[in-house]
């Protein structure tokens, strides 16, 4: 065995180390050691009577804890109550192995009431994703001059867990789809219906400003081509051939141009298809979510306050998600053990997490909201200035955010401690938990490719005074439904110097930008104006007598000291007017930097509204946003589809993650068609949620836990087994007659069969199966009916 060699330069080897374990061990527990900075030379060590080995000092305690006395840690320390935050507790991930969460725990009842609430949600989205998958087969059947039901498709090699995308529009592969036999250049059946209809996207118009133009999807070419590559030049170069077969593109499109690109298939043949006619013959007999307005949405149509649901009242929260509102929890951080979230906390848990000598884990990249442009700081650099305020070379104010992080790896692998304490805290965990039996990703299988949703981190300054230049999030869409919790405070005040210096940069920029300078001299400094008394007058109002009919964010009290943001969601009914009043006011936005060209403008997140832009929004389109206050401690879920953007009033950390709710894939299918046609290079070009995928694996568990249980309760020694819709008879059971609910699950089924497959049949022979399927189902219900009486 090779021997290790000791810091004084003596051997000693393993074994040894082995031996003088236990030894080493006993000397750290009996040691007066600080547990948390390791010394025992600055103040007294308070000894814990609970665990009887760990003991603080007084330095540490008031450094670290300072919610907690001296008499608190004798009587059950920091690691006894399970908030020590020395570094090796902070990435010990003993919490999240023990870590039991009774709201994941469903009874077999309610496992089969929640699975078919799925499928009843999504079968609408599931049929139409089936039905444009066997468009394109009817048309390969008439290609090949064979019927539909003889056509065969070539299985698609596809390695388990890729994330396999369409090469023209970045969509991921749902199923069917076209490939080249030589280049192996991909083609969802999207793209393929588009190609056939002259490269046209649709009906909607889709407008795109670039360099004093204004294109749109009704155009010869797409809006996109004018921002990404140059299609005008090869769009007449795609060829369809012999009856409709597509030609490989060209190589500047990434195929090979002379292949021809033939229909595989992603699962077994007629798969999908079969899936569905089990899915419709499921009894979805389950309660509808009522519509009603609640208590909470209040009377009159132009008074929005955003819903606020106390406690788990799921069934509550339900409505408001199926309706498109958002929801605030307030007060979740109460769930917590009281795990610190300070900055000098989370420098210490994010500045070292593994054994690496690469410096840039010691750095940030963060957004500066004073000009918008990316910047390197040290960690320790950014904390500092979290709290303190940090200055740039030329003493102004700096407002730094870092948002989505960590980028790469997984915030449970970073801040394991952290991870727990946030998933302790998410309210209505069936929706919003990774692992929710009503959260979409959760049905995936285990070894394929999932979506990033989160959870992500995002730190940023704050500063109490709307100046124009603030840490702000800009108008955009959540990838899915979000839910965002705010887990820290701090306030930080600017000087009169500081202020003053603030209030003349962003003069400064007001007169460099030519576009906002031309529209109004000076209105955007006046609008800050505005924005600030704005605010003033949402403080004033919470200070007041609460008032449930006029309280814009349906707060009972108000507590200056624990808010943290300004938020303000758009009503997914609202959306087309909005995007109409970002294109026609577009260059009233103060930027920085000039906007040169405008694709989407939500997607491109370069808006911010203001108070001023929202009273135009109310006066020229009626429409206006849900504002309210989020508070230490709130939990503000966010459907999809809802525009949103929030401004903080001091610096904040707050954690987000996305979650895929059965009531909001429409929307998510809407923002995936959108993001189809960005341009190639757009941020928001990739299909990340993978919708479709989602769609299928949910309704695929969903119907094979109804069926089991299904097949579980029907199994006796009177009624045969099913399998696959169809009877299959034990042979020790010859001659017994099936149950009136068998028969009539066998006849729905074959009803269902022939109207999904009815193109299969002559029509007469149709006619007279649904004829003869109808006569035996009414003559079942008589013989049920006249039995039960």
């Amino acid at each position: 065995m090779m021997p290790l060699r000791s810091s004084n330069g003596e051997t000693s080897s393993a074994g040894n180390m082995q031996m003088n374990g236990h030894n080493l061990k006993r000397k750290s527990i009996d040691s007066t050691n600080c547990h948390q900075c390791h010394r025992n030379d600055k103040e007294k060590v308070v000894r814990c009577t609970k665990c009887k080995h760990r003991g603080y000092c007084i330095l540490c305690i008031n450094k670290w804890y300072r919610g907690l006395q001296e008499a608190d840690f004798a009587e059950a320390c920091a690691g006894c109550r399970k908030i020590c935050n020395c570094t090796a507790c902070i990435h010990s991930d003993l919490e999240n192995k023990d870590l039991f969460l009774p709201d994941l725990q469903l009874d077999m009842n309610k496992k089969v009431q929640y699975s078919k609430y799925i499928i009843r949600v999504l079968l609408p989205s599931f049929r139409k994703f089936v039905v444009e998958q066997n468009i394109e087969r009817e048309e390969e059947a008439r290609i090949q001059g064979v019927s539909v039901a003889g056509l065969q498709l070539p299985k698609a090699n596809f390695i388990q867990g890729d994330k396999v995308k369409c090469d023209n529009c970045k969509t991921a592969i749902f199923d069917i789809h076209r490939s080249c036999l030589n280049c192996m250049y991909k083609l969802c059946v999207t793209c393929c219906r588009e190609i056939r209809n002259g490269f046209q996207w649709g009906n909607d118009k889709y407008h795109v400003h670039h360099g004093g133009r204004t294109f749109t999807s009704n155009d010869r070419f797409s809006a996109a081509a004018c921002c990404s590559m140059d299609h005008t030049s090869f769009t007449s170069e795609w060829k369809l051939i012999d009856r409709g077969t597509i030609v490989c593109p060209p190589e500047i499109m990434g195929g090979c141009a002379y292949g021809n690109l033939v229909l595989k298939s992603t699962y077994p043949d007629n798969w999908v298809s079969e899936l569905l006619i089990k899915a419709e013959s499921i009894d979805l007999e389950v309660g509808e979510v009522s519509e009603e307005a609640c208590s909470c949405s209040g009377s009159a149509v132009r008074n929005f306050r955003c819903p606020t649901v106390v406690g788990v009242d799921q069934k509550h929260f339900q409505r408001h998600l199926y309706k498109g509102e958002p929801v605030i929890v307030p007060d979740v951080l109460s769930r917590t053990t009281g795990l610190s979230w300070e900055p000098l906390v989370m420098w210490r848990g994010c500045r070292k997490s593994r054994r690496t000598n690469d410096a840039r884990i010691l750095e940030f990249s963060v957004t500066n909201c004073v000009n918008w442009c990316k910047e390197t700081i040290n960690m320790h650099q950014f904390f500092n200035g979290y709290s303190e305020g940090l200055l740039d070379s030329e003493g102004r104010p700096k407002i730094l955010k870092l948002e989505d992080w960590p980028p790469t790896e997984s915030f449970q692998e970073r801040l394991p401690r952290h991870f727990v304490e946030f998933i302790r805290c998410l309210p209505f965990k069936l929706y919003t938990h990774q692992a929710g039996y009503l959260n979409m990703p959760a049905k995936t299988p285990k070894k394929s490719l999932k979506p990033d949703l989160g959870p992500k981190i995002c730190f940023a300054y704050g500063v109490n005074e709307d100046l124009g230049f603030c840490s702000a999030t800009k108008l955009q869409y959540a990838l899915s439904d979000m839910v965002n919790v705010l887990m820290h405070t701090a306030a930080t005040s600017l000087n009169p110097d500081e202020l003053s210096t603030i209030v003349e940069l962003g003069r400064k920029h007001i007169a460099q930008d030519p576009v906002v300078f031309s529209v109004s001299t000076g209105k955007a400094y006046q609008d800050a104006t505005r924005n600030q008394q704005f605010e003033r007058e949402i403080k004033n109002k919470g200070k007041e007598k609460f008032d449930p009919s006029t309280s814009g964010n349906n707060d009972q009290s108000f507590d200056e000291q624990k808010c943290g943001a300004i938020w303000d969601i758009i009503r997914r009914q609202d959306v087309p007017k909005l995007e109409h009043y970002l294109r026609r006011h577009y260059g009233e936005f103060r930027r920085a930097v000039p906007l040169q060209q405008l694709v989407h403008p939500i997607h491109e997140k370069a808006f911010y509204l203001t108070m001023e832009h929202k009273r135009k929004l109310k006066d020229e389109y009626g429409i206006e946003p849900w504002t309210f206050v989020q508070r230490l401690g709130d939990a503000v879920l966010v459907p999809a589809g809802c525009p949103y953007q929030a401004r903080n009033l001091k610096s904040c950390t707050s954690m987000s993650i996305v979650f895929v709710s059965a009531e909001s894939v429409g929307q998510c299918i809407r923002l995936s068609t959108e993001y189809r046609r960005l341009p190639k290079n757009h941020s928001c070009k990739e299909d990340k949620l993978q919708v479709k995928g989602l769609v299928l694996s949910a309704v695929c568990q969903a119907v094979q836990y109804v069926d089991k249980i299904d097949a579980i309760a029907l199994r006796s020694p009177f009624a045969p087994p099913f399998e696959h819709g169809n009877v299959r008879q034990n042979p020790a059971q010859q001659g017994v007659r099936p149950s009136i609910l068998q028969m009539r699950r066998e006849l729905e089924r074959m009803k269902l069969a022939l109207v999904t497959k009815g193109h299969l049949f002559q029509p007469h022979m149709k006619d007279y199966l649904l004829k003869e399927i109808t006569l035996l189902t009414n003559k079942i219900n008589s013989t049920a009916g006249s039995s039960s009486s």
